[in-house]
Parts: C-alpha cells; structure tokens; sequence
C-alpha cells in the first residue's frame, strides 16, 4: 500500500489508508448479496470436493463435523443478520454468529478437520468476522481480522477470498519479485527456443511465437519451469504474511502508551537478485493466484506443503516421456494450477481473444506457460513433426500464470486399463464423476468439463460459467482445425492423439453423475432423500413407492422403519446445483419440466441397457462425422427422456396414440355447443386418462393448449352436474399442477376465478383445490369471503369418493388456504377470520386433521391465530389436541414452523388450572422418538432474543415438573435467556416479554391466560378487592360447580408449583434475578416498570418463606430502595400496597432493619395512610416503632385542628368515634353528629329526645346501633345511618344510668348504688352488688370488667351473674384512689386512675391476671382510649400521652389549652390513630390530628 507513495508514509496514515480499504471492501461485499452467495457455494464445493476425494470407509469425527456445523451455523447467522432490518434480530444473530466463528477461526493450522486443512477453515472464518465487526460499526477489528486472514492462508485469501483487496494493500510491496519473476521467466523462455540469438529480449513471446516451439522444452527444462513457478508463489505468500504482520503492529501501535519502537517497514526481497534493474510496470503475463477450480479440493496445496517440507523431488514430467509409462487421468498441483478469474492488468486484452479461444479448444493445453502433458506432447512430436495447431508454449499477454498449472492427460491407455489409479493424488473430483465409463480405452478428452486452461480469454474471464452449447460449438471448431492442420490421413498420422478413436463418452459428459440420478426417475434430483438403508431417491417418487403399499428400499429391498421421510439431503442438492450452473444443456436434457404425483414407472431392462451401452467408435473423425455423432447423441438423449420419463413407462408412440384417441373428444369439447356433448367428452377424456395414466409430458403439453383450457373452463362455468364439475376440477388440477402456463390463462378473465368461488360457496370441495394451485393474492381470497366455506370443507367428515386421485386433497387446500386467510391483513382482519373458524366449529375439525402427515404446519399456524383472536378457545385446544404431530414439527420442521410450534405450546400451558397444565407439559416432555427438551435447548440457543422469551418459559416448566436438582441444564439455560433479555434495554419488546413469561411462570393465570399475580398479592397483602371482583368473574365463565369440586386439589398443586418456580428463579447464579429487575424497575417504559414491580414483589414476598442461603443481602442491595421509593412516590393504592407485601418480607432481616431506619420517619408517614388498607402495614409499622434507633416524638407529631365551642348546651359528658363520625352527647340532653373526613367538624345532624343529660354512649361491635344512658332513667337504642341517628326503643329503668355497656341481649349499667345492674331488655334490672362504686366498665365476651372505687377491679360473670375480684388495689390511708377508666384489647385489660406510687396505669393479661406493663404520666389518668398499636392517656394535669402498645413505651405527649377548672370529660381516637379528640366541662371539643 505505501508503495502507491513517492513519499513515505507514517504509522498514522497507512492506519487511516488500511481502515479506508478493508471499510471499502467489506461495504461492496456486505451491499453485493449475489457475490456473498457466489462465494460460499465456490467455497462450500472446494470443501464437498475435499470430502468427495477422501476415502469413503473412513468416518468423520463428531468433533470435525461440530466444527465445520459451527461454521456453517455462522456464516448463515451473519447473512441472517446482514439481510434483517429488525435490530434487536441483528444483534442478537451476531452475537451468534461471533461464537460460531470464533471456533473456526482459532484453529490450529497445522492440522486438519474432515480432511481440509485447518488455515482454510480459519481464514474464511476471519473473512467473516470482519463482516460481523464491519456491521458492529467496528472498523478496526474488521481490519484485524482481514489481516488475520492474509496471515494464516496467504494463498487462498489472495485467489480466493480477497483477491482485489491483496491487490490493493500488498501488491504495490511486490514489485521486486514480480521483476525478478518477469525476467527469470524471459530467460528461460529464451532457453527453450534453439534458435534466438537473433531475438529481441524484450519482444513478447507469448503473443509473437508458433505454438509448436512447445514440443521443443526438454524434460529438465519443464521440471526447472516448474521449480521456479512453485518458488515464486511461495516467495509471494511469504511476503504477504511479512506485511500483514506490519500492518497489523501498525493498527495495534498506541504512540501514547507504546514502549516499542514504531514498526518499520519491511521490504519484500526477490528470492535471488535480478542481473539488472528491471522495468517497474507488472507485466500483463504475470499473475498473482492461479485458478484453482473449487472443485480442487485442498490436497494439492497440502501436499505441495508437505513436498516443500520434505524436500522431495519430482519427476513426473520425466518420467512421463516414456511411451509405456502410464500416466494418469488426474492433475498433479506441482505441475498445474490453474489460473482463477482475477482481474487483468492487460491494457488491451481484446489482442489475443483467439489465440486463447484456440488455446481451450485444445485437449492437451498449458496452463501459465509453465506445466504441460509432456505425454501426449512428446506423442505428437514423434508421429507429426509438421502440424501447427497445438497450443501455444506459454500463455499470452492476457492470460498468464503464476504458479504450476495443470496437465491434462489422455484417457488410459489400454496397457493401464485393469490398473486401479493411483492414491492419494488429487483428483477433478466433481467433474471427474461424469465420465461414467471407464473401461473406453483410447480415448481422447476433448470436453471442456475436464481440461482447464489457463489460457482462458478475457470473454471468459467474465463469465462464471459457460453452457454445454458452446463448448460443443468449440468441440467442433476444434475438430475442423484439426482435419484442416493434419497434411494428410497416413497410418503415421493415425497414431497421434489427434487421430486417437472418439466415442459418446470420450468427447462430452453424456450422462450425469450417477450419484446426481434419481434411480426410479432416471432424471436429475430436485429434492432428494437419503433413507436409512443409504439409497437416495427424488422424494416425491419414492413417497409414490410408499404410498402404494411398499415397506422396503426400492434398490436394497431392505425394510423401511421409519413412518416420515428424513430431510432433504441439502448437501448432494447444492452440489447439483453448482453441476446444473456448469452444464445447464446437458442438465435440461435429464430434466423434466412437470412436477407429477408418480415418479415410479421403472424403466425396462432394455432401456437400461441401451442407456449404458456406449456409441461406436470411429477410427478418422472429421468434420461430418462429428456432427452425426452430436446429433445422434442428442436424439439419443431424447430417447432417454421419454423413455424414463417419471410420469410414464409408455414409449413416444403410445403417447402420440393417446393424444390421437383425444382428439375427437377434445375437438368436440372445443367446438360443440352441447353441453352434454362436452359433459360427456370431459369424462371420456378422464377416463382414458386415468385409465392409461398417460401422465407424459406430451400429453400435459397437448391438453393444456389455451383452446382446449378454455373448452375446460366454459364447460366448468355452465354444467351442474357434480361429477362433470368434479372431474373437469380434476383435469384442470393436473394440467395447473404441471404447466404454469395454465395459470396465466385461468387468471386472465375475473370471471374464471369468480366461477371457482361460486362453485367452492355452493358446496364443492374440491374448487378449493384449483383455487389453490392458482395461488391467489389475500386480497382475492378475503374479498370472496371465503373462510366459511373452508370450514365446511375440513369440517365435512364424509367427503365424497371420487375416481381420480388429486395431487393435494381438497382438505389439504382449504387448510393452506385458510392460514394464507387468517394470517394475512391486518390485526382486526386476523380476529375476524379466526373469529369465523371458531364460530364455525372449525377448531375440532382441525385437531382431527392435524393426525395427517399433510398441512400440519398450515394447521398449527390457524390454532395459533384462533388462540390469539379468542383466549377463550384455548382450553378446547389444550384438552382434544395430540401433540405428537406438533413435536414432531419442532423436530423437523424448519425454523420458521418450528417458531410457530413452540408459541402453540407455549399458549396451551397458559391455562388456570395447574393440574391440567402439569399434565400437558408431561407429554411434552415425554411424547416424541426425540428429546424435546434437547430440541428446545438447541433452539433457544439460536434463536432471537424475542424468541427466547418464548422458548426459555417453555423449557423451564418442562425441566420443573419434577423437584428442582442442584443442577440443570435445561434450567440455568432458560433463565439465563430470560435474565438476558431482561438485561436488552435497547429492546424493550424482549425485555416485556420475557417479564410476561415470569409473570405466567409463578401458575396465578386466568382462562383466557393472563396472569392475576398482581391480584393475588394483594390479597396477601389485605387487600382482597381486585381477587373478588376477578374470582366471581371466573366462577360466571366457568360454573361454581367446577371450580368447587377442584379448589382444594388445584390450590395444592399450585402452591407447589409456585414455590418451585420462585425458588429455583431466586438461587439461580447467587440472585442475579434481582439486578435485572432492578434495571427493569428504573426503565422509562411504564409497562415494563409495571411488569418488573409486580415480578419483583412476588419473589421477594417468596423469597422469605425460603431458608436464607445467601440470596437475601442480594436481593435487599437491589430493590429495598427501589421499594421504598415506590412506597413514597406513586399515588396508586395497589403500588403502594404491593411495596408495603415486599417491605413486610424484609423487616425480617436484622441488615434491612438498619437500612429502613434511615428512611422510618418518611416510611411511617405513607405507612399511615395505608394502614386501613393492608393488614401488613401493622407489622411493618411495629417493627419500625421496636427500632431502639426511632424517636417516637420525632415520629407522632399532632397538630391541632380549630375548636368546637357547643357550650349552648352544656357540659359535652361523653364522645364516640365510629365509621368517621363523631357522636358527642351533652348535659341538656341533646345528642349531636359530626363528620370528621376533613380539618374541621362539620355538624351533620343533631337530636334531643332525653329530658336530662346524656352520660354515657356505646356502640354495639356490628356499628350498627347506638346505646345512650342518661340521667332520666332511661336508656334508648338508635339506629344509626349515614348522616343521622334515629331512636328505636326506649326503655325506662327506674334509676339514673351513669355508666352503659348493651348488646343484642341485654344492658349493664352503673347507678348510684354499689355494683350494678343488669336489664335484659324485657323486665326489672338485677343487681349485682359487690360493695363498691362503679366508675366505668368494659366488656369482653360474656364477662363484664368494672372499675371500682378503691383502685379495684371486679369481674362479673354475666351468665350467672356472679362477680370476683380481678385486681385489689392497695389502700392508701390519704385520698381516695379510683379506677377511671377501661379498655379491653386482645386479652389486655388497660386500667387508668388515681396516681398510687407514682403509677396511674396499669396493663393486666386476662388469662393470668397478672400486671404486664405500668404507666407513668405523673398524675391520675381520668379517660383512656386503646387502638390496635397504641395506648392514648388524657391526663388530670391537661395532657394527652401517646404509649406504644409492644414496648409499654411514650411515644409522644399533646398539651390541652385549659380554661380556669374545666377538666376532660371523654377522650376518642379513630382506629388508626390518626385523630384525637377529647372533650371538657366547659363545653368545648378539641381536635388533633397526625401530622
């Protein structure tokens, strides 16, 4: 490259001039898609030709195939990746591709995989990395690799891989050997000639000379040519690695942080120094790769290596002098490699366009002017000294050589006939197997096929390939030189080659390789099949041959066991198809155009024998004898043709007897106006072709005349007679089935397909069948509406026999046709159509049809669709289809059906019962003559990241239905897939399904296969809302009856499965779960933030039912802020409650305890608000108030809400919080109601129905009744609604009430007198008396519990009515101790009263009676209110203490404004605490509430 500069380039810019050439490289082979596809099939047939020469006993390793797969495998992942425009696809067939090749590309290159050598395999493997890099926009690893290339296989990277490009960057270091090569070359030349003093030294040889002077190189002198063309090449591949090593430490050279010198440039010497300065223009002779046909192989490279290592000497073109040294029909590479088609530096190459054309017409040419068949050329120099129409010594201008050319030798002499060939020297092998007879002995190879020329034009050049036409066409040209170069036809000249006998197999491949032949056919393979038994067959023939009863191979006669057919064999199919570009003549002649049912006339043993048997010899060609036997060659190959034609084992005059029996009746059909006339010839026509199965091309070309078509067609559209209909479908199928010419005529009127719609709407079936082989657009078939009428043919179980066999059945057509339908148009033309498969009971008829071996692809494609459109069907499917057809799709199917398998599956697991689904996943897992947990391994391995959302679930639930091992493949596999997707930010449609797929794996799926995880942690959670509304939803689509009959078997096994799953996604790779998720819950995507939040609460909440094993600190460093954030941020309630469920799970961690410290004051107060909504709100707040770091002032702070002043009716004697009301009662005996939602209390309703002070109020445990007591002797009962109380009963009880306590059955209440009475609502209040004043009482059970004088409590028994002591306080002989106040909270007695020792409050446990908690507020308690965490005091002195239940502790203290000697009459708190209200006897209601 810097050898395009006069001046000397920097480090710095041969890197910029490398990336600018190895960009422009890589970008015209990423854009030019047919030249990629070029490429790999010339490459991929050096590699079949490598392992057509090896030896057939011998076995491939496993390992070498794995290689090679890998290759294979990379090179197609890369082409995906290079033709998809979807991103999230290309990366991930990259990521792909990269591990494939890298396998191929780190080979050791010494050494060989399947007989090709290993610096092949690494070199194209690098060529298609940089590719991969060039599509990563990595430009300077794409440079790496291209150098990498050049490095490790210099050879073929210059003539095969990147010729242009070796041009470009190492051809302009190589000008001193290709001038020492130019003049080295021009000396030997000289020496060849005997007479050239006369000579000038610079005249061109090539171009001025007789071609004769050939016959004049001596033995040593063509070894020594040879020895010097092999040196030059090797002098050329040593220095390409020399500066690929360069250029490589340039790209690699940091001037920053290098220690090293800067690379210098190296310089490429000669291998010996030129006598003097050579000119610096490349002469147009000289080449820098040879043509080495793909077919080649690699064994002459590797032995040439080998010779070079050893040192041995050749002598073939010695040796080969002799007349009864046999020679061979192979090339040796020392002595010929033939040139490839490179670009020419010739600057008028149109010079020697004939002499080189003169030159390829030439059976015994030389390729480079180096290597010659010194044989045949030594022959003809004995016996015909005078002919001048042999090829030329060396090449011309514009077609010369640079390493060993090829010889070409004559066919075997008879000496050598029953001598085997000898080993191990390469061998043409894809062209050498078209010469099929070998035992001809003198003959003369003049086909093209088997002679390459280096002395190719610059016409071909051009061309990849050239047609058998032409090279006949030269044959012929050939021969006529000849007959006009040979003086005279002496027995002399007789004995030449020229002269040697020629016959059909000697001038042209006349026959394919018969490996190339189908054995029943006799015709080249379209699609072939390898059984098990070894034999291949054209698949469609060999399906007749099964299908007319047979069991065994048809050439072995083995038996056959397996029930399908295996895959078509792709590797003789391409081999084929480079054969089909080389000879497309010869090819069309053992083609057939039509494309029949029956492939299984065999060919008789007398058409066998004429097939093998080879044409006469002759003894002189000349120009009309070599066209007789063109012509009788290619009637001869039309003999072949008809004679083992695969739809007939008629000859040509029993089919021209045919046609001539159809032609009354089909002139009839075409002309007659009687439609019963043509009714009736129709059917005579099918009947004499059924009869004779006269299925020849002939008579498909005579009946598919547009005439006779329309005859068919008019007839089709006026008849109503069902078998003429039928059968005219019939015959008109065939001729479709075979010409496609029948199709431009069938669809050139509208009203030819609008007759077929009409026919298939009213009830024939098998219109289905011609609609179909017309292969109609969506747009036609969803305007005709045809999916009813699909339906009711695969729904039709009794269709109607007919005589004639179709090609595809009617069934088989609607069911394709039916999933062209449903998946073609947009989403809502999809559910409309399925919709119309559903509604027309079209789901059973296709699970029944999914049994046949035909249209299951198409079928399983219309399930999915009918899936989608409505869930609801799933579980139809689920429970009536057999899955063996399905798995078996997936095993063999391509990759496209396999995807659409794999989704089947997957949406007939997503079912709401988890025993079912168990029950499919085991016959997934255990149908199939194949592992389908392997089958899905290996196609999550090469899937899409989308598709692996999909496969990952699947195979998970497969590997989970038994208890989780310490260790699976299948698991860590799928898991791995689904982290990994979760991990693609930049592919949110992945990261969303794969969240869908853990979603359904926790088993919460409802029957149209959602998932109500949310809803069923919320119902953890407290909040049972969502899980009702949707149950009942259930239970209407269901039935009750079913879901009661399996509830507790369904909970049971989902609970398995549920803690199967979560275990198992938790403990995989130490958590790694959860910083996904954590990625997940930070995207901007709200979806998916939903989606992650929901999967994340649900393990977390999992995950600490589980034993800890190290995952927990994970998980907390992930998502504990992530929660806790959420809890403080959304407004939404079930986001609130789902962050509260996963903060419950870790409070039970002491290292989350500490954490959450940090964040308790701001917790607490969002804790607050939910905690009427969730029951774990209680637990998180406990935990948080037991922390010894929590201050409870800091955390319960009230702030006072305005004042009520209702002194206008007195004292306000008692308050009562319910439902957020407020009931106060007052001293002239009114009884008031108030709203408490908002700051201020709003009056809402107000009564006075007792004459004297209200004392005291209670309410009954269902809030539904009010009780007050009052100083006029009695006691009503309220019903209390909305906004008001209203009075239900009243009942007079003789004595003022003081203190109420009621239920349904009865009222305790305190009087003036000791003790207290009991009324049972229906006669006299008894008294039970203990002695002692009651101030309060409280209630639980059938126990009631008074507060009594004295510091006492007593407890009475209502069901006897007996009282005992509880708690004898002590006495004080100064002032009187009283108990105030009673509250009963889970089995704790809470007592406030008189200050005794310092203690006003006591907490006492009812089963043991014993004191468990004292309070010290420093003076008497006159009123206590109890909630479900905390303990509320109000205070002699004016103060309101706040205590926490759990640890008997102050939490916070409220100072009352006081006026003069009014003290606290009642004290009440809602139930969370929130708000404080209290009430004094100067009239006033004050309120607090939580800030």
């Amino acid at each position: 490259m810097a050898g395009n500069y006069r001046f000397e380039m920097d480090q710095e810019d041969i890197v910029r001039s490398l990336i600018t050439s190895v960009d422009s490289f890589i970008q015209d082979r990423l854009i030019d898609k047919e030249q990629r596809t070029l490429h790999k099939e010339q490459c991929a047939e050096r590699l079949a030709a490598e392992d057509g020469s090896s030896d057939k006993d011998s076995e491939v390793r496993y390992s070498d195939q794995a290689v090679l797969a890998n290759l294979d495998w990379g090179i197609d992942a890369l082409e995906e990746a290079i033709n998809t425009s979807n991103i999230e696809t290309k990366m991930a067939r990259l990521d792909y591709a990269e591990k494939m090749l890298q396998v191929c590309a780190m080979l050791d290159s010494s050494h060989e995989t399947a007989g090709v050598p290993n610096f092949y395999l690494s070199a194209w493997a690098h060529l298609n990395l940089s590719y991969l890099w060039k599509l990563r926009n990595h430009v300077n690893n794409a440079v790496l690799h291209i150098l990498e290339m050049f490095n490790v296989d210099p050879f073929f990277s210059r003539i095969d891989f990147a010729p242009e490009l070796w041009k470009c960057l190492f051809l302009p270091h190589m000008s001193s050997i290709v001038g020492w090569y130019s003049e080295e070359r021009h000396r030997i030349v000289i020496d060849v000639i005997p007479d050239s003093s006369d000579l000038s030294f610079t005249m061109d040889f090539d171009h001025d000379l007789n071609e004769s002077l050939i016959f004049s190189v001596r033995p040593d002198q063509a070894e020594k040519m040879q020895k010097f063309e092999q040196l030059y090449g090797q002098s050329l591949d040593d220095n390409t690695r020399l500066y690929a090593k360069y250029y490589k430490d340039c790209m690699n050279y940091d001037s920053a942080t290098s220690k090293k010198a800067i690379p210098l440039l190296p310089i490429a010497e000669p291998p010996m120094t030129p006598l003097h300065e050579v000119r610096r223009s490349i002469p147009d002779y000289v080449k820098f790769g040879p043509i080495l046909p793909k077919s080649a192989g690699f064994s002459h490279i590797l032995r040439a290596k080998e010779n070079d290592a050893e040192g041995a000497s050749r002598s073939n073109m010695t040796s080969s002098l002799s007349d009864n040294q046999e020679d061979s029909t192979t090339w040796d590479p020392l002595k010929g490699i033939p040139e490839e088609d490179e670009e020419d530096y010739d600057p008028e190459p149109h010079v020697h366009i004939a002499s080189n054309k003169r030159n390829q017409e030439n059976n015994s040419s030389y390729c480079g002017g180096v290597n010659k068949d010194v044989e045949a050329r030594s022959k003809v120099k004995q016996t015909n000294t005078n002919h001048r129409q042999s090829p030329k010594a060396f090449p011309s201008v514009d077609s010369p050589q640079v390493e060993s050319p090829k010889v070409l030798s004559q066919g075997p002499s008879p000496k050598r006939s029953d001598t085997p060939s000898r080993k191990g020297v390469p061998v043409l092998r894809l062209l050498s197997g078209r010469v099929k007879d070998s035992s001809i002995s003198s003959s003369l190879h003049l086909s093209q096929e088997l002679k390459i020329s280096s002395a190719d034009s610059d016409e071909e050049r051009t061309e990849q390939h050239e047609t058998v036409g032409e090279k006949n066409a030269r044959r012929l040209s050939l021969n006529q030189s000849l007959e006009k170069g040979s003086p005279n036809n002496s027995d002399e000249g007789s004995n030449s080659c020229i002269s040697l006998p020629l016959s059909d197999k000697s001038t042209a491949p006349s026959r394919p390789p018969k490996d190339f032949v189908c054995p029943i056919t006799g015709q080249i393979f379209n699609d072939p099949v390898t059984l098990e038994t070894g034999q291949t067959y054209e698949r469609k023939a060999i399906q007749e041959w099964i299908k007319r009863g047979n069991t065994t191979c048809p050439i072995t006669r083995q038996s056959l066991s397996a029930d399908t057919l295996p895959k078509t064999n792709y590797v003789l199919k391409r081999l084929i198809t480079s054969w089909r570009e080389q000879h497309p003549d010869l090819a069309q002649e053992f083609s057939y155009s039509e494309t029949p049912r029956s492939y299984l006339s065999m060919p008789s043993s007398r058409e066998r024998s004429s097939e093998s048997t080879p044409s006469p010899a002759f003894s002189h060609p000349n120009h009309r004898r070599i066209e007789e036997i063109v012509e009788q060659r290619s009637r001869r190959f039309m003999r072949a043709t008809v004679s083992m034609s695969p739809t007939s084992v008629i000859s040509q005059a029993a089919t021209e007897a045919i046609i001539n029996g159809l032609k009354p009746y089909v002139s009839c059909l075409c002309t007659s106006e009687d439609l019963q006339e043509c009714e009736q010839a129709i059917l005579t026509i099918a009947k004499i072709w059924n009869d004779l199965r006269a299925e020849s091309q002939g008579v498909h070309s005579y009946l598919s005349a547009p005439t006779i078509v329309n005859g068919f067609v008019e007839v089709l559209s006026a008849s109503i007679k069902r078998e003429v209909l039928q059968t005219t479908i019939y015959i008109l199928s065939e001729l479709l089935y075979v010409e496609d010419s029948i199709t431009e005529i069938l669809t050139s009127v509208d009203s030819d397909f609008e007759c077929l719609a009409t026919l298939l709407k009213d009830g024939l079936p098998e219109a289905a069948v011609l609609i179909y082989l017309l292969r109609p657009s969506f747009s036609q078939l969803s305007a005709r509406n045809f999916v009813p009428s699909l339906t009711q043919i695969i729904s039709n179980r009794n269709e109607d026999s007919s005589d004639f066999e179709f090609k595809i059945g009617p069934k088989e057509a609607a069911v394709v046709l039916l999933e062209q339908i449903i998946t073609g148009g947009g989403e809502s033309d999809r559910s409309f159509n399925a919709m119309q498969i559903i509604s027309g009971n079209g789901i059973s008829a296709l699970l029944k049809c999914l049994e046949h071996e035909n249209g299951r692809e198409s079928i399983v494609c219309i399930l999915l669709f009918c899936i989608r459109a409505d869930k609801s069907c799933r579980n139809t499917i689920a429970s009536r289809i057999e899955l063996s057809p399905v798995l078996e799709l997936i095993h063999t199917g391509s990759d496209s059906v396999k995807a659409t398998c794999i989704e089947l599956l997957y949406e007939l697991v997503l079912l709401s019962r988890r025993t079912l689904c168990n029950q499919i996943l085991q016959i997934i897992k255990d149908e199939g003559a194949f592992s389908t947990m392997h089958t899905l391994l290996v196609c999550l391995q090469m899937a899409s990241m989308e598709q692996k959302s999909t496969i990952a679930p699947l195979l998970l639930q497969l590997d989970l239905l038994v208890e989780p091992r310490k260790m699976s493949m299948y698991r860590e596999e799928s898991i791995e897939a689904l982290i990994e997707a979760l991990h693609k930010k930049e592919f949110p449609a992945s990261q969303l399904k794969a969240l869908d797929g853990l979603l359904s794996l926790s088993g919460h799926l409802t029957n149209s296969g959602k998932s109500f995880l949310e809803a069923q942690l919320l119902k953890a959670a407290g909040f049972n809302q969502r899980y009702n509304a949707m149950m009942k939803e259930e239970k209407q689509r269901a039935g009750e009856n079913d879901i009661t009959n399996t509830m507790e078997e369904e909970e049971k096994a989902l609970s398995s499965w549920e803690n199967r799953m979560a275990f198992v996604l938790c403990n995989h790779e130490k958590g790694l779960i959860f910083k996904a998720l954590e990625e997940c819950l930070k995207s901007t995507s709200m979806e998916i933030a939903k989606s992650s939040f929901i999967v994340a609460s649900w393990l977390i909440h999992m995950l600490y039912s589980f034993p800890d094993t190290g995952i927990r600190d994970v998980a907390r460093k992930s998502l504990l802020e992530q929660f806790i954030q959420m809890l403080q941020s959304t407004k939404n309630l079930e986001e609130k409650i789902l962050a509260a469920l996963a903060l419950r799970g870790f409070i039970t961690d002491l290292g989350t305890l500490c954490e959450l410290a940090i964040y308790a004051k701001c917790l607490c107060k969002s804790l607050r608000k939910l905690k009427k909504y969730s029951t774990v709100v209680g637990d998180i707040m406990k935990t948080l108030m037991n922390l010894p770091c929590i201050d409870g002032a800091e955390l319960w702070r009230y702030s006072e809400c305005p004042e009520m002043d209702v002194s206008l009716n007195g004292e306000v004697l008692c308050l009562l919080h319910i439902r957020g009301l407020l009931i106060s009662s007052h001293s002239d005996g009114t009884i008031k109601v108030w709203e408490t939602g908002k700051r201020v209390l709003r009056l809402i309703h107000e009564t006075r129905e007792h004459t004297k002070a209200v004392t005291c109020l209670y309410v009954s445990s269902s809030c539904d009744k009010l009780y007050s007591g009052s100083l006029d002797r009695t006691i009503r009962v309220w019903a209390i609604n909305q906004e008001e109380i209203h009075c239900l009963q009243v009942h007079d009880v003789k004595e003022p009430v003081f203190e109420l306590i009621a239920n349904t059955h009865f009222a305790c209440f305190a009087s003036q007198a000791t003790g207290i009475k009991v009324y049972n609502w229906s006669g006299v209040p008894k008294h039970v008396n203990f002695q002692k004043y009651v101030k309060c009482l409280a209630i639980m059970g059938d126990k009631l519990y008074c507060g009594c004088t004295g510091y006492s409590i007593q407890e009475v028994d209502l069901s006897s009515q007996t009282s005992t002591t509880f708690y004898a306080g002590a006495k004080k002989l100064l002032g009187k101790q009283n108990i105030y106040s009673l509250q009963v909270q889970k089995n704790v007695v809470f007592a406030g009263g008189s200050l005794v020792d310092g203690i006003s409050g006591k907490a006492f446990s009812l089963p043991s009676k014993a004191v468990i908690g004292t309070f010290s507020t420093g003076s008497d308690i006159q009123r206590l209110a109890v909630n479900n965490d905390f303990i509320f005091f109000a205070t002699k002195s004016g103060n309101i203490e706040v205590w926490q239940q759990e640890r008997v502790a102050k939490m916070t203290s409220i100072k009352m404004r006081s006026v003069g000697q009014s003290r606290i009459t009642s004290l009440a708190v809602d139930k969370d605490g929130e708000m404080i209200f209290t009430s004094s006897t100067d009239g006033k209601i004050q309120v607090w509430r939580l800030d």
